[in-house]
Protein backbone atom coordinates (compact mmCIF):
# COMPACT_ATOMS: atom_id res chain seq x y z
CA UNK A 1 0.00 0.00 0.00
CA UNK A 2 1.27 3.75 -0.68
CA UNK A 3 -0.20 6.86 0.06
CA UNK A 4 0.30 10.22 -1.92
CA UNK A 5 -0.86 14.18 -0.66
CA UNK A 6 -2.92 15.96 -3.44
CA UNK A 7 -4.58 19.07 -3.20
CA UNK A 8 -4.77 18.45 0.56
CA UNK A 9 -6.30 15.10 0.24
CA UNK A 10 -4.68 11.86 1.25
CA UNK A 11 -5.20 9.27 -1.42
CA UNK A 12 -4.18 6.03 -0.90
CA UNK A 13 -3.38 3.17 -3.27
CA UNK A 14 -4.20 -0.54 -2.78
CA UNK A 15 -3.50 -2.82 -5.05
CA UNK A 16 -5.27 -6.33 -6.15
CA UNK A 17 -4.71 -9.67 -8.66
CA UNK A 18 -7.31 -10.21 -11.17
CA UNK A 19 -7.60 -12.93 -13.47
CA UNK A 20 -7.82 -11.19 -17.62
CA UNK A 21 -10.42 -12.01 -19.35
CA UNK A 22 -12.48 -10.22 -21.86
CA UNK A 23 -13.60 -7.61 -19.50
CA UNK A 24 -10.67 -6.28 -19.32
CA UNK A 25 -8.92 -7.05 -22.38
CA UNK A 26 -8.73 -3.04 -23.71
CA UNK A 27 -7.47 -2.23 -20.17
CA UNK A 28 -4.93 -5.04 -20.87
CA UNK A 29 -3.89 -3.50 -23.85
CA UNK A 30 -3.44 -0.02 -23.24
CA UNK A 31 -1.27 -1.23 -20.17
CA UNK A 32 1.01 -3.37 -22.88
CA UNK A 33 1.28 -0.27 -25.37
CA UNK A 34 2.73 1.46 -22.03
CA UNK A 35 5.22 -1.14 -20.43
CA UNK A 36 6.64 -1.72 -24.65
CA UNK A 37 7.23 2.24 -24.59
CA UNK A 38 8.95 1.50 -21.00
CA UNK A 39 11.12 -1.52 -21.72
CA UNK A 40 12.58 -3.41 -24.53
CA UNK A 41 11.26 -6.71 -22.47
CA UNK A 42 8.88 -7.39 -24.81
CA UNK A 43 10.86 -6.98 -27.74
CA UNK A 44 13.12 -9.55 -25.98
CA UNK A 45 10.25 -11.72 -25.60
CA UNK A 46 9.26 -11.72 -28.89
CA UNK A 47 12.15 -11.95 -30.49
CA UNK A 48 12.95 -15.17 -28.22
CA UNK A 49 9.38 -16.74 -29.33
CA UNK A 50 10.41 -15.91 -32.90
CA UNK A 51 13.98 -17.80 -32.74
CA UNK A 52 12.32 -20.74 -30.44
CA UNK A 53 9.45 -21.10 -32.74
CA UNK A 54 11.97 -21.54 -35.73
CA UNK A 55 13.57 -24.45 -34.19
CA UNK A 56 10.82 -26.13 -32.50
CA UNK A 57 10.78 -29.99 -32.07
CA UNK A 58 7.80 -31.69 -31.22
CA UNK A 59 9.67 -34.48 -28.43
CA UNK A 60 11.07 -31.52 -26.55
CA UNK A 61 7.32 -30.95 -25.13
CA UNK A 62 6.91 -30.87 -21.67
CA UNK A 63 4.36 -32.47 -19.15
CA UNK A 64 3.59 -28.37 -18.09
CA UNK A 65 2.81 -27.96 -21.93
CA UNK A 66 -0.57 -29.82 -21.00
CA UNK A 67 -1.44 -27.61 -17.66
CA UNK A 68 -3.89 -24.57 -17.66
CA UNK A 69 -2.39 -20.89 -18.33
CA UNK A 70 -3.32 -18.17 -16.64
CA UNK A 71 -2.59 -14.47 -17.31
CA UNK A 72 -3.20 -11.69 -14.46
CA UNK A 73 -3.51 -7.72 -14.17
CA UNK A 74 -2.23 -5.86 -10.90
CA UNK A 75 -4.71 -3.44 -10.45
CA UNK A 76 -4.47 -0.34 -8.26
CA UNK A 77 -7.32 1.50 -6.91
CA UNK A 78 -6.91 5.52 -6.05
CA UNK A 79 -8.52 5.99 -2.91
CA UNK A 80 -9.83 9.34 -1.28
CA UNK A 81 -12.02 10.95 1.12
CA UNK A 82 -13.63 12.91 -1.36
CA UNK A 83 -14.94 9.05 -2.95
CA UNK A 84 -18.58 8.82 -3.34
CA UNK A 85 -21.49 7.56 -5.50
CA UNK A 86 -20.94 10.48 -8.18
CA UNK A 87 -17.07 10.22 -7.83
CA UNK A 88 -15.51 6.75 -7.16
CA UNK A 89 -12.54 5.40 -6.50
CA UNK A 90 -10.53 5.37 -9.53
CA UNK A 91 -8.72 1.50 -10.39
CA UNK A 92 -6.36 1.03 -13.63
CA UNK A 93 -4.13 -2.00 -14.40
CA UNK A 94 -0.09 -1.24 -13.27
CA UNK A 95 1.63 -4.70 -14.09
CA UNK A 96 0.82 -8.08 -15.59
CA UNK A 97 1.84 -11.42 -15.01
CA UNK A 98 1.53 -14.63 -16.72
CA UNK A 99 2.32 -18.66 -16.56
CA UNK A 100 1.73 -21.01 -19.73
CA UNK A 101 3.87 -24.19 -20.13
CA UNK A 102 5.52 -23.35 -16.87
CA UNK A 103 7.15 -19.89 -18.23
CA UNK A 104 6.55 -17.14 -15.74
CA UNK A 105 6.76 -13.65 -17.47
CA UNK A 106 5.75 -10.63 -15.10
CA UNK A 107 6.12 -6.80 -16.02
CA UNK A 108 5.29 -3.44 -13.53
CA UNK A 109 4.79 0.14 -15.04
CA UNK A 110 7.94 1.79 -13.73
CA UNK A 111 6.14 4.24 -11.61
CA UNK A 112 5.01 0.83 -9.23
CA UNK A 113 8.32 -0.72 -9.04
CA UNK A 114 10.06 -1.23 -5.96
CA UNK A 115 6.81 -1.78 -3.49
CA UNK A 116 6.71 -5.25 -3.56
CA UNK A 117 4.15 -5.95 -6.42
CA UNK A 118 6.16 -7.78 -8.26
CA UNK A 119 7.51 -10.28 -5.43
CA UNK A 120 3.35 -10.14 -4.54
CA UNK A 121 1.87 -11.17 -7.94
CA UNK A 122 4.68 -14.23 -8.52
CA UNK A 123 4.07 -15.39 -5.21
CA UNK A 124 0.00 -15.46 -5.99
CA UNK A 125 1.06 -17.15 -9.26
CA UNK A 126 3.11 -19.77 -8.05
CA UNK A 127 0.01 -20.63 -5.16
CA UNK A 128 -2.08 -20.89 -8.52
CA UNK A 129 0.57 -23.42 -10.08
CA UNK A 130 0.68 -25.69 -7.08
CA UNK A 131 -3.08 -25.65 -7.49
CA UNK A 132 -3.28 -26.86 -11.06
CA UNK A 133 -0.28 -29.46 -10.93
CA UNK A 134 2.82 -27.56 -12.20
CA UNK A 135 5.86 -29.60 -10.76
CA UNK A 136 8.26 -26.69 -12.05
CA UNK A 137 8.54 -23.05 -12.75
CA UNK A 138 10.86 -21.01 -15.32
CA UNK A 139 12.02 -17.89 -16.58
CA UNK A 140 14.67 -16.12 -18.63
CA UNK A 141 15.78 -12.87 -17.26
CA UNK A 142 18.47 -10.09 -18.79
CA UNK A 143 21.37 -10.68 -16.99
CA UNK A 144 21.60 -7.05 -16.83
CA UNK A 145 18.48 -6.44 -14.86
CA UNK A 146 19.92 -6.67 -11.70
CA UNK A 147 16.28 -6.32 -9.96
CA UNK A 148 14.63 -8.48 -11.14
CA UNK A 149 17.02 -11.53 -10.38
CA UNK A 150 17.64 -10.88 -6.85
CA UNK A 151 14.28 -10.90 -6.44
CA UNK A 152 14.18 -14.40 -7.82
CA UNK A 153 17.05 -15.12 -5.94
CA UNK A 154 15.11 -14.50 -3.36
CA UNK A 155 11.96 -16.35 -4.25
CA UNK A 156 14.07 -19.57 -4.81
CA UNK A 157 14.46 -20.05 -8.68
CA UNK A 158 17.88 -21.51 -9.09
CA UNK A 159 20.50 -20.22 -12.15
CA UNK A 160 20.10 -23.54 -14.66
CA UNK A 161 23.59 -23.53 -16.14
CA UNK A 162 24.31 -24.08 -19.54
CA UNK A 163 21.22 -22.28 -20.80
CA UNK A 164 22.54 -18.83 -21.12
CA UNK A 165 21.98 -17.45 -24.47
CA UNK A 166 22.46 -14.12 -26.23
CA UNK A 167 19.29 -12.54 -28.51
CA UNK A 168 19.86 -9.87 -30.86
CA UNK A 169 16.54 -7.60 -30.29
CA UNK A 170 15.52 -4.97 -33.82
CA UNK A 171 16.72 -2.34 -31.69
CA UNK A 172 20.41 -3.43 -32.24
CA UNK A 173 20.62 -4.28 -28.31
CA UNK A 174 21.83 -7.95 -27.58
CA UNK A 175 20.42 -9.33 -24.72
CA UNK A 176 22.45 -12.10 -22.41
CA UNK A 177 19.57 -14.29 -20.54
CA UNK A 178 19.91 -16.55 -18.12
CA UNK A 179 17.65 -19.61 -17.54
CA UNK A 180 15.79 -19.74 -14.20
CA UNK A 181 13.73 -22.51 -12.55
CA UNK A 182 11.86 -23.20 -9.54
CA UNK A 183 11.14 -26.73 -8.44
CA UNK A 184 7.50 -27.00 -6.78
CA UNK A 185 7.91 -30.67 -6.18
Amino acid sequence: MMAEKRDGDEVTLTYSLKGMDLSNAQAAQDLLAVLKQESDTFLLADELARQQSQSFDEDDLDPEDDLPAKSWLIWAEAESDADSADNPAVSYPVGIGSISAGEVGIAVLNDYQNQGLGRLTIEAMIDWAEQVGYDRLWLDVDVSNAPARHLYDELGFEVQPGDEQEVKLPNGRVAELERRELSLA
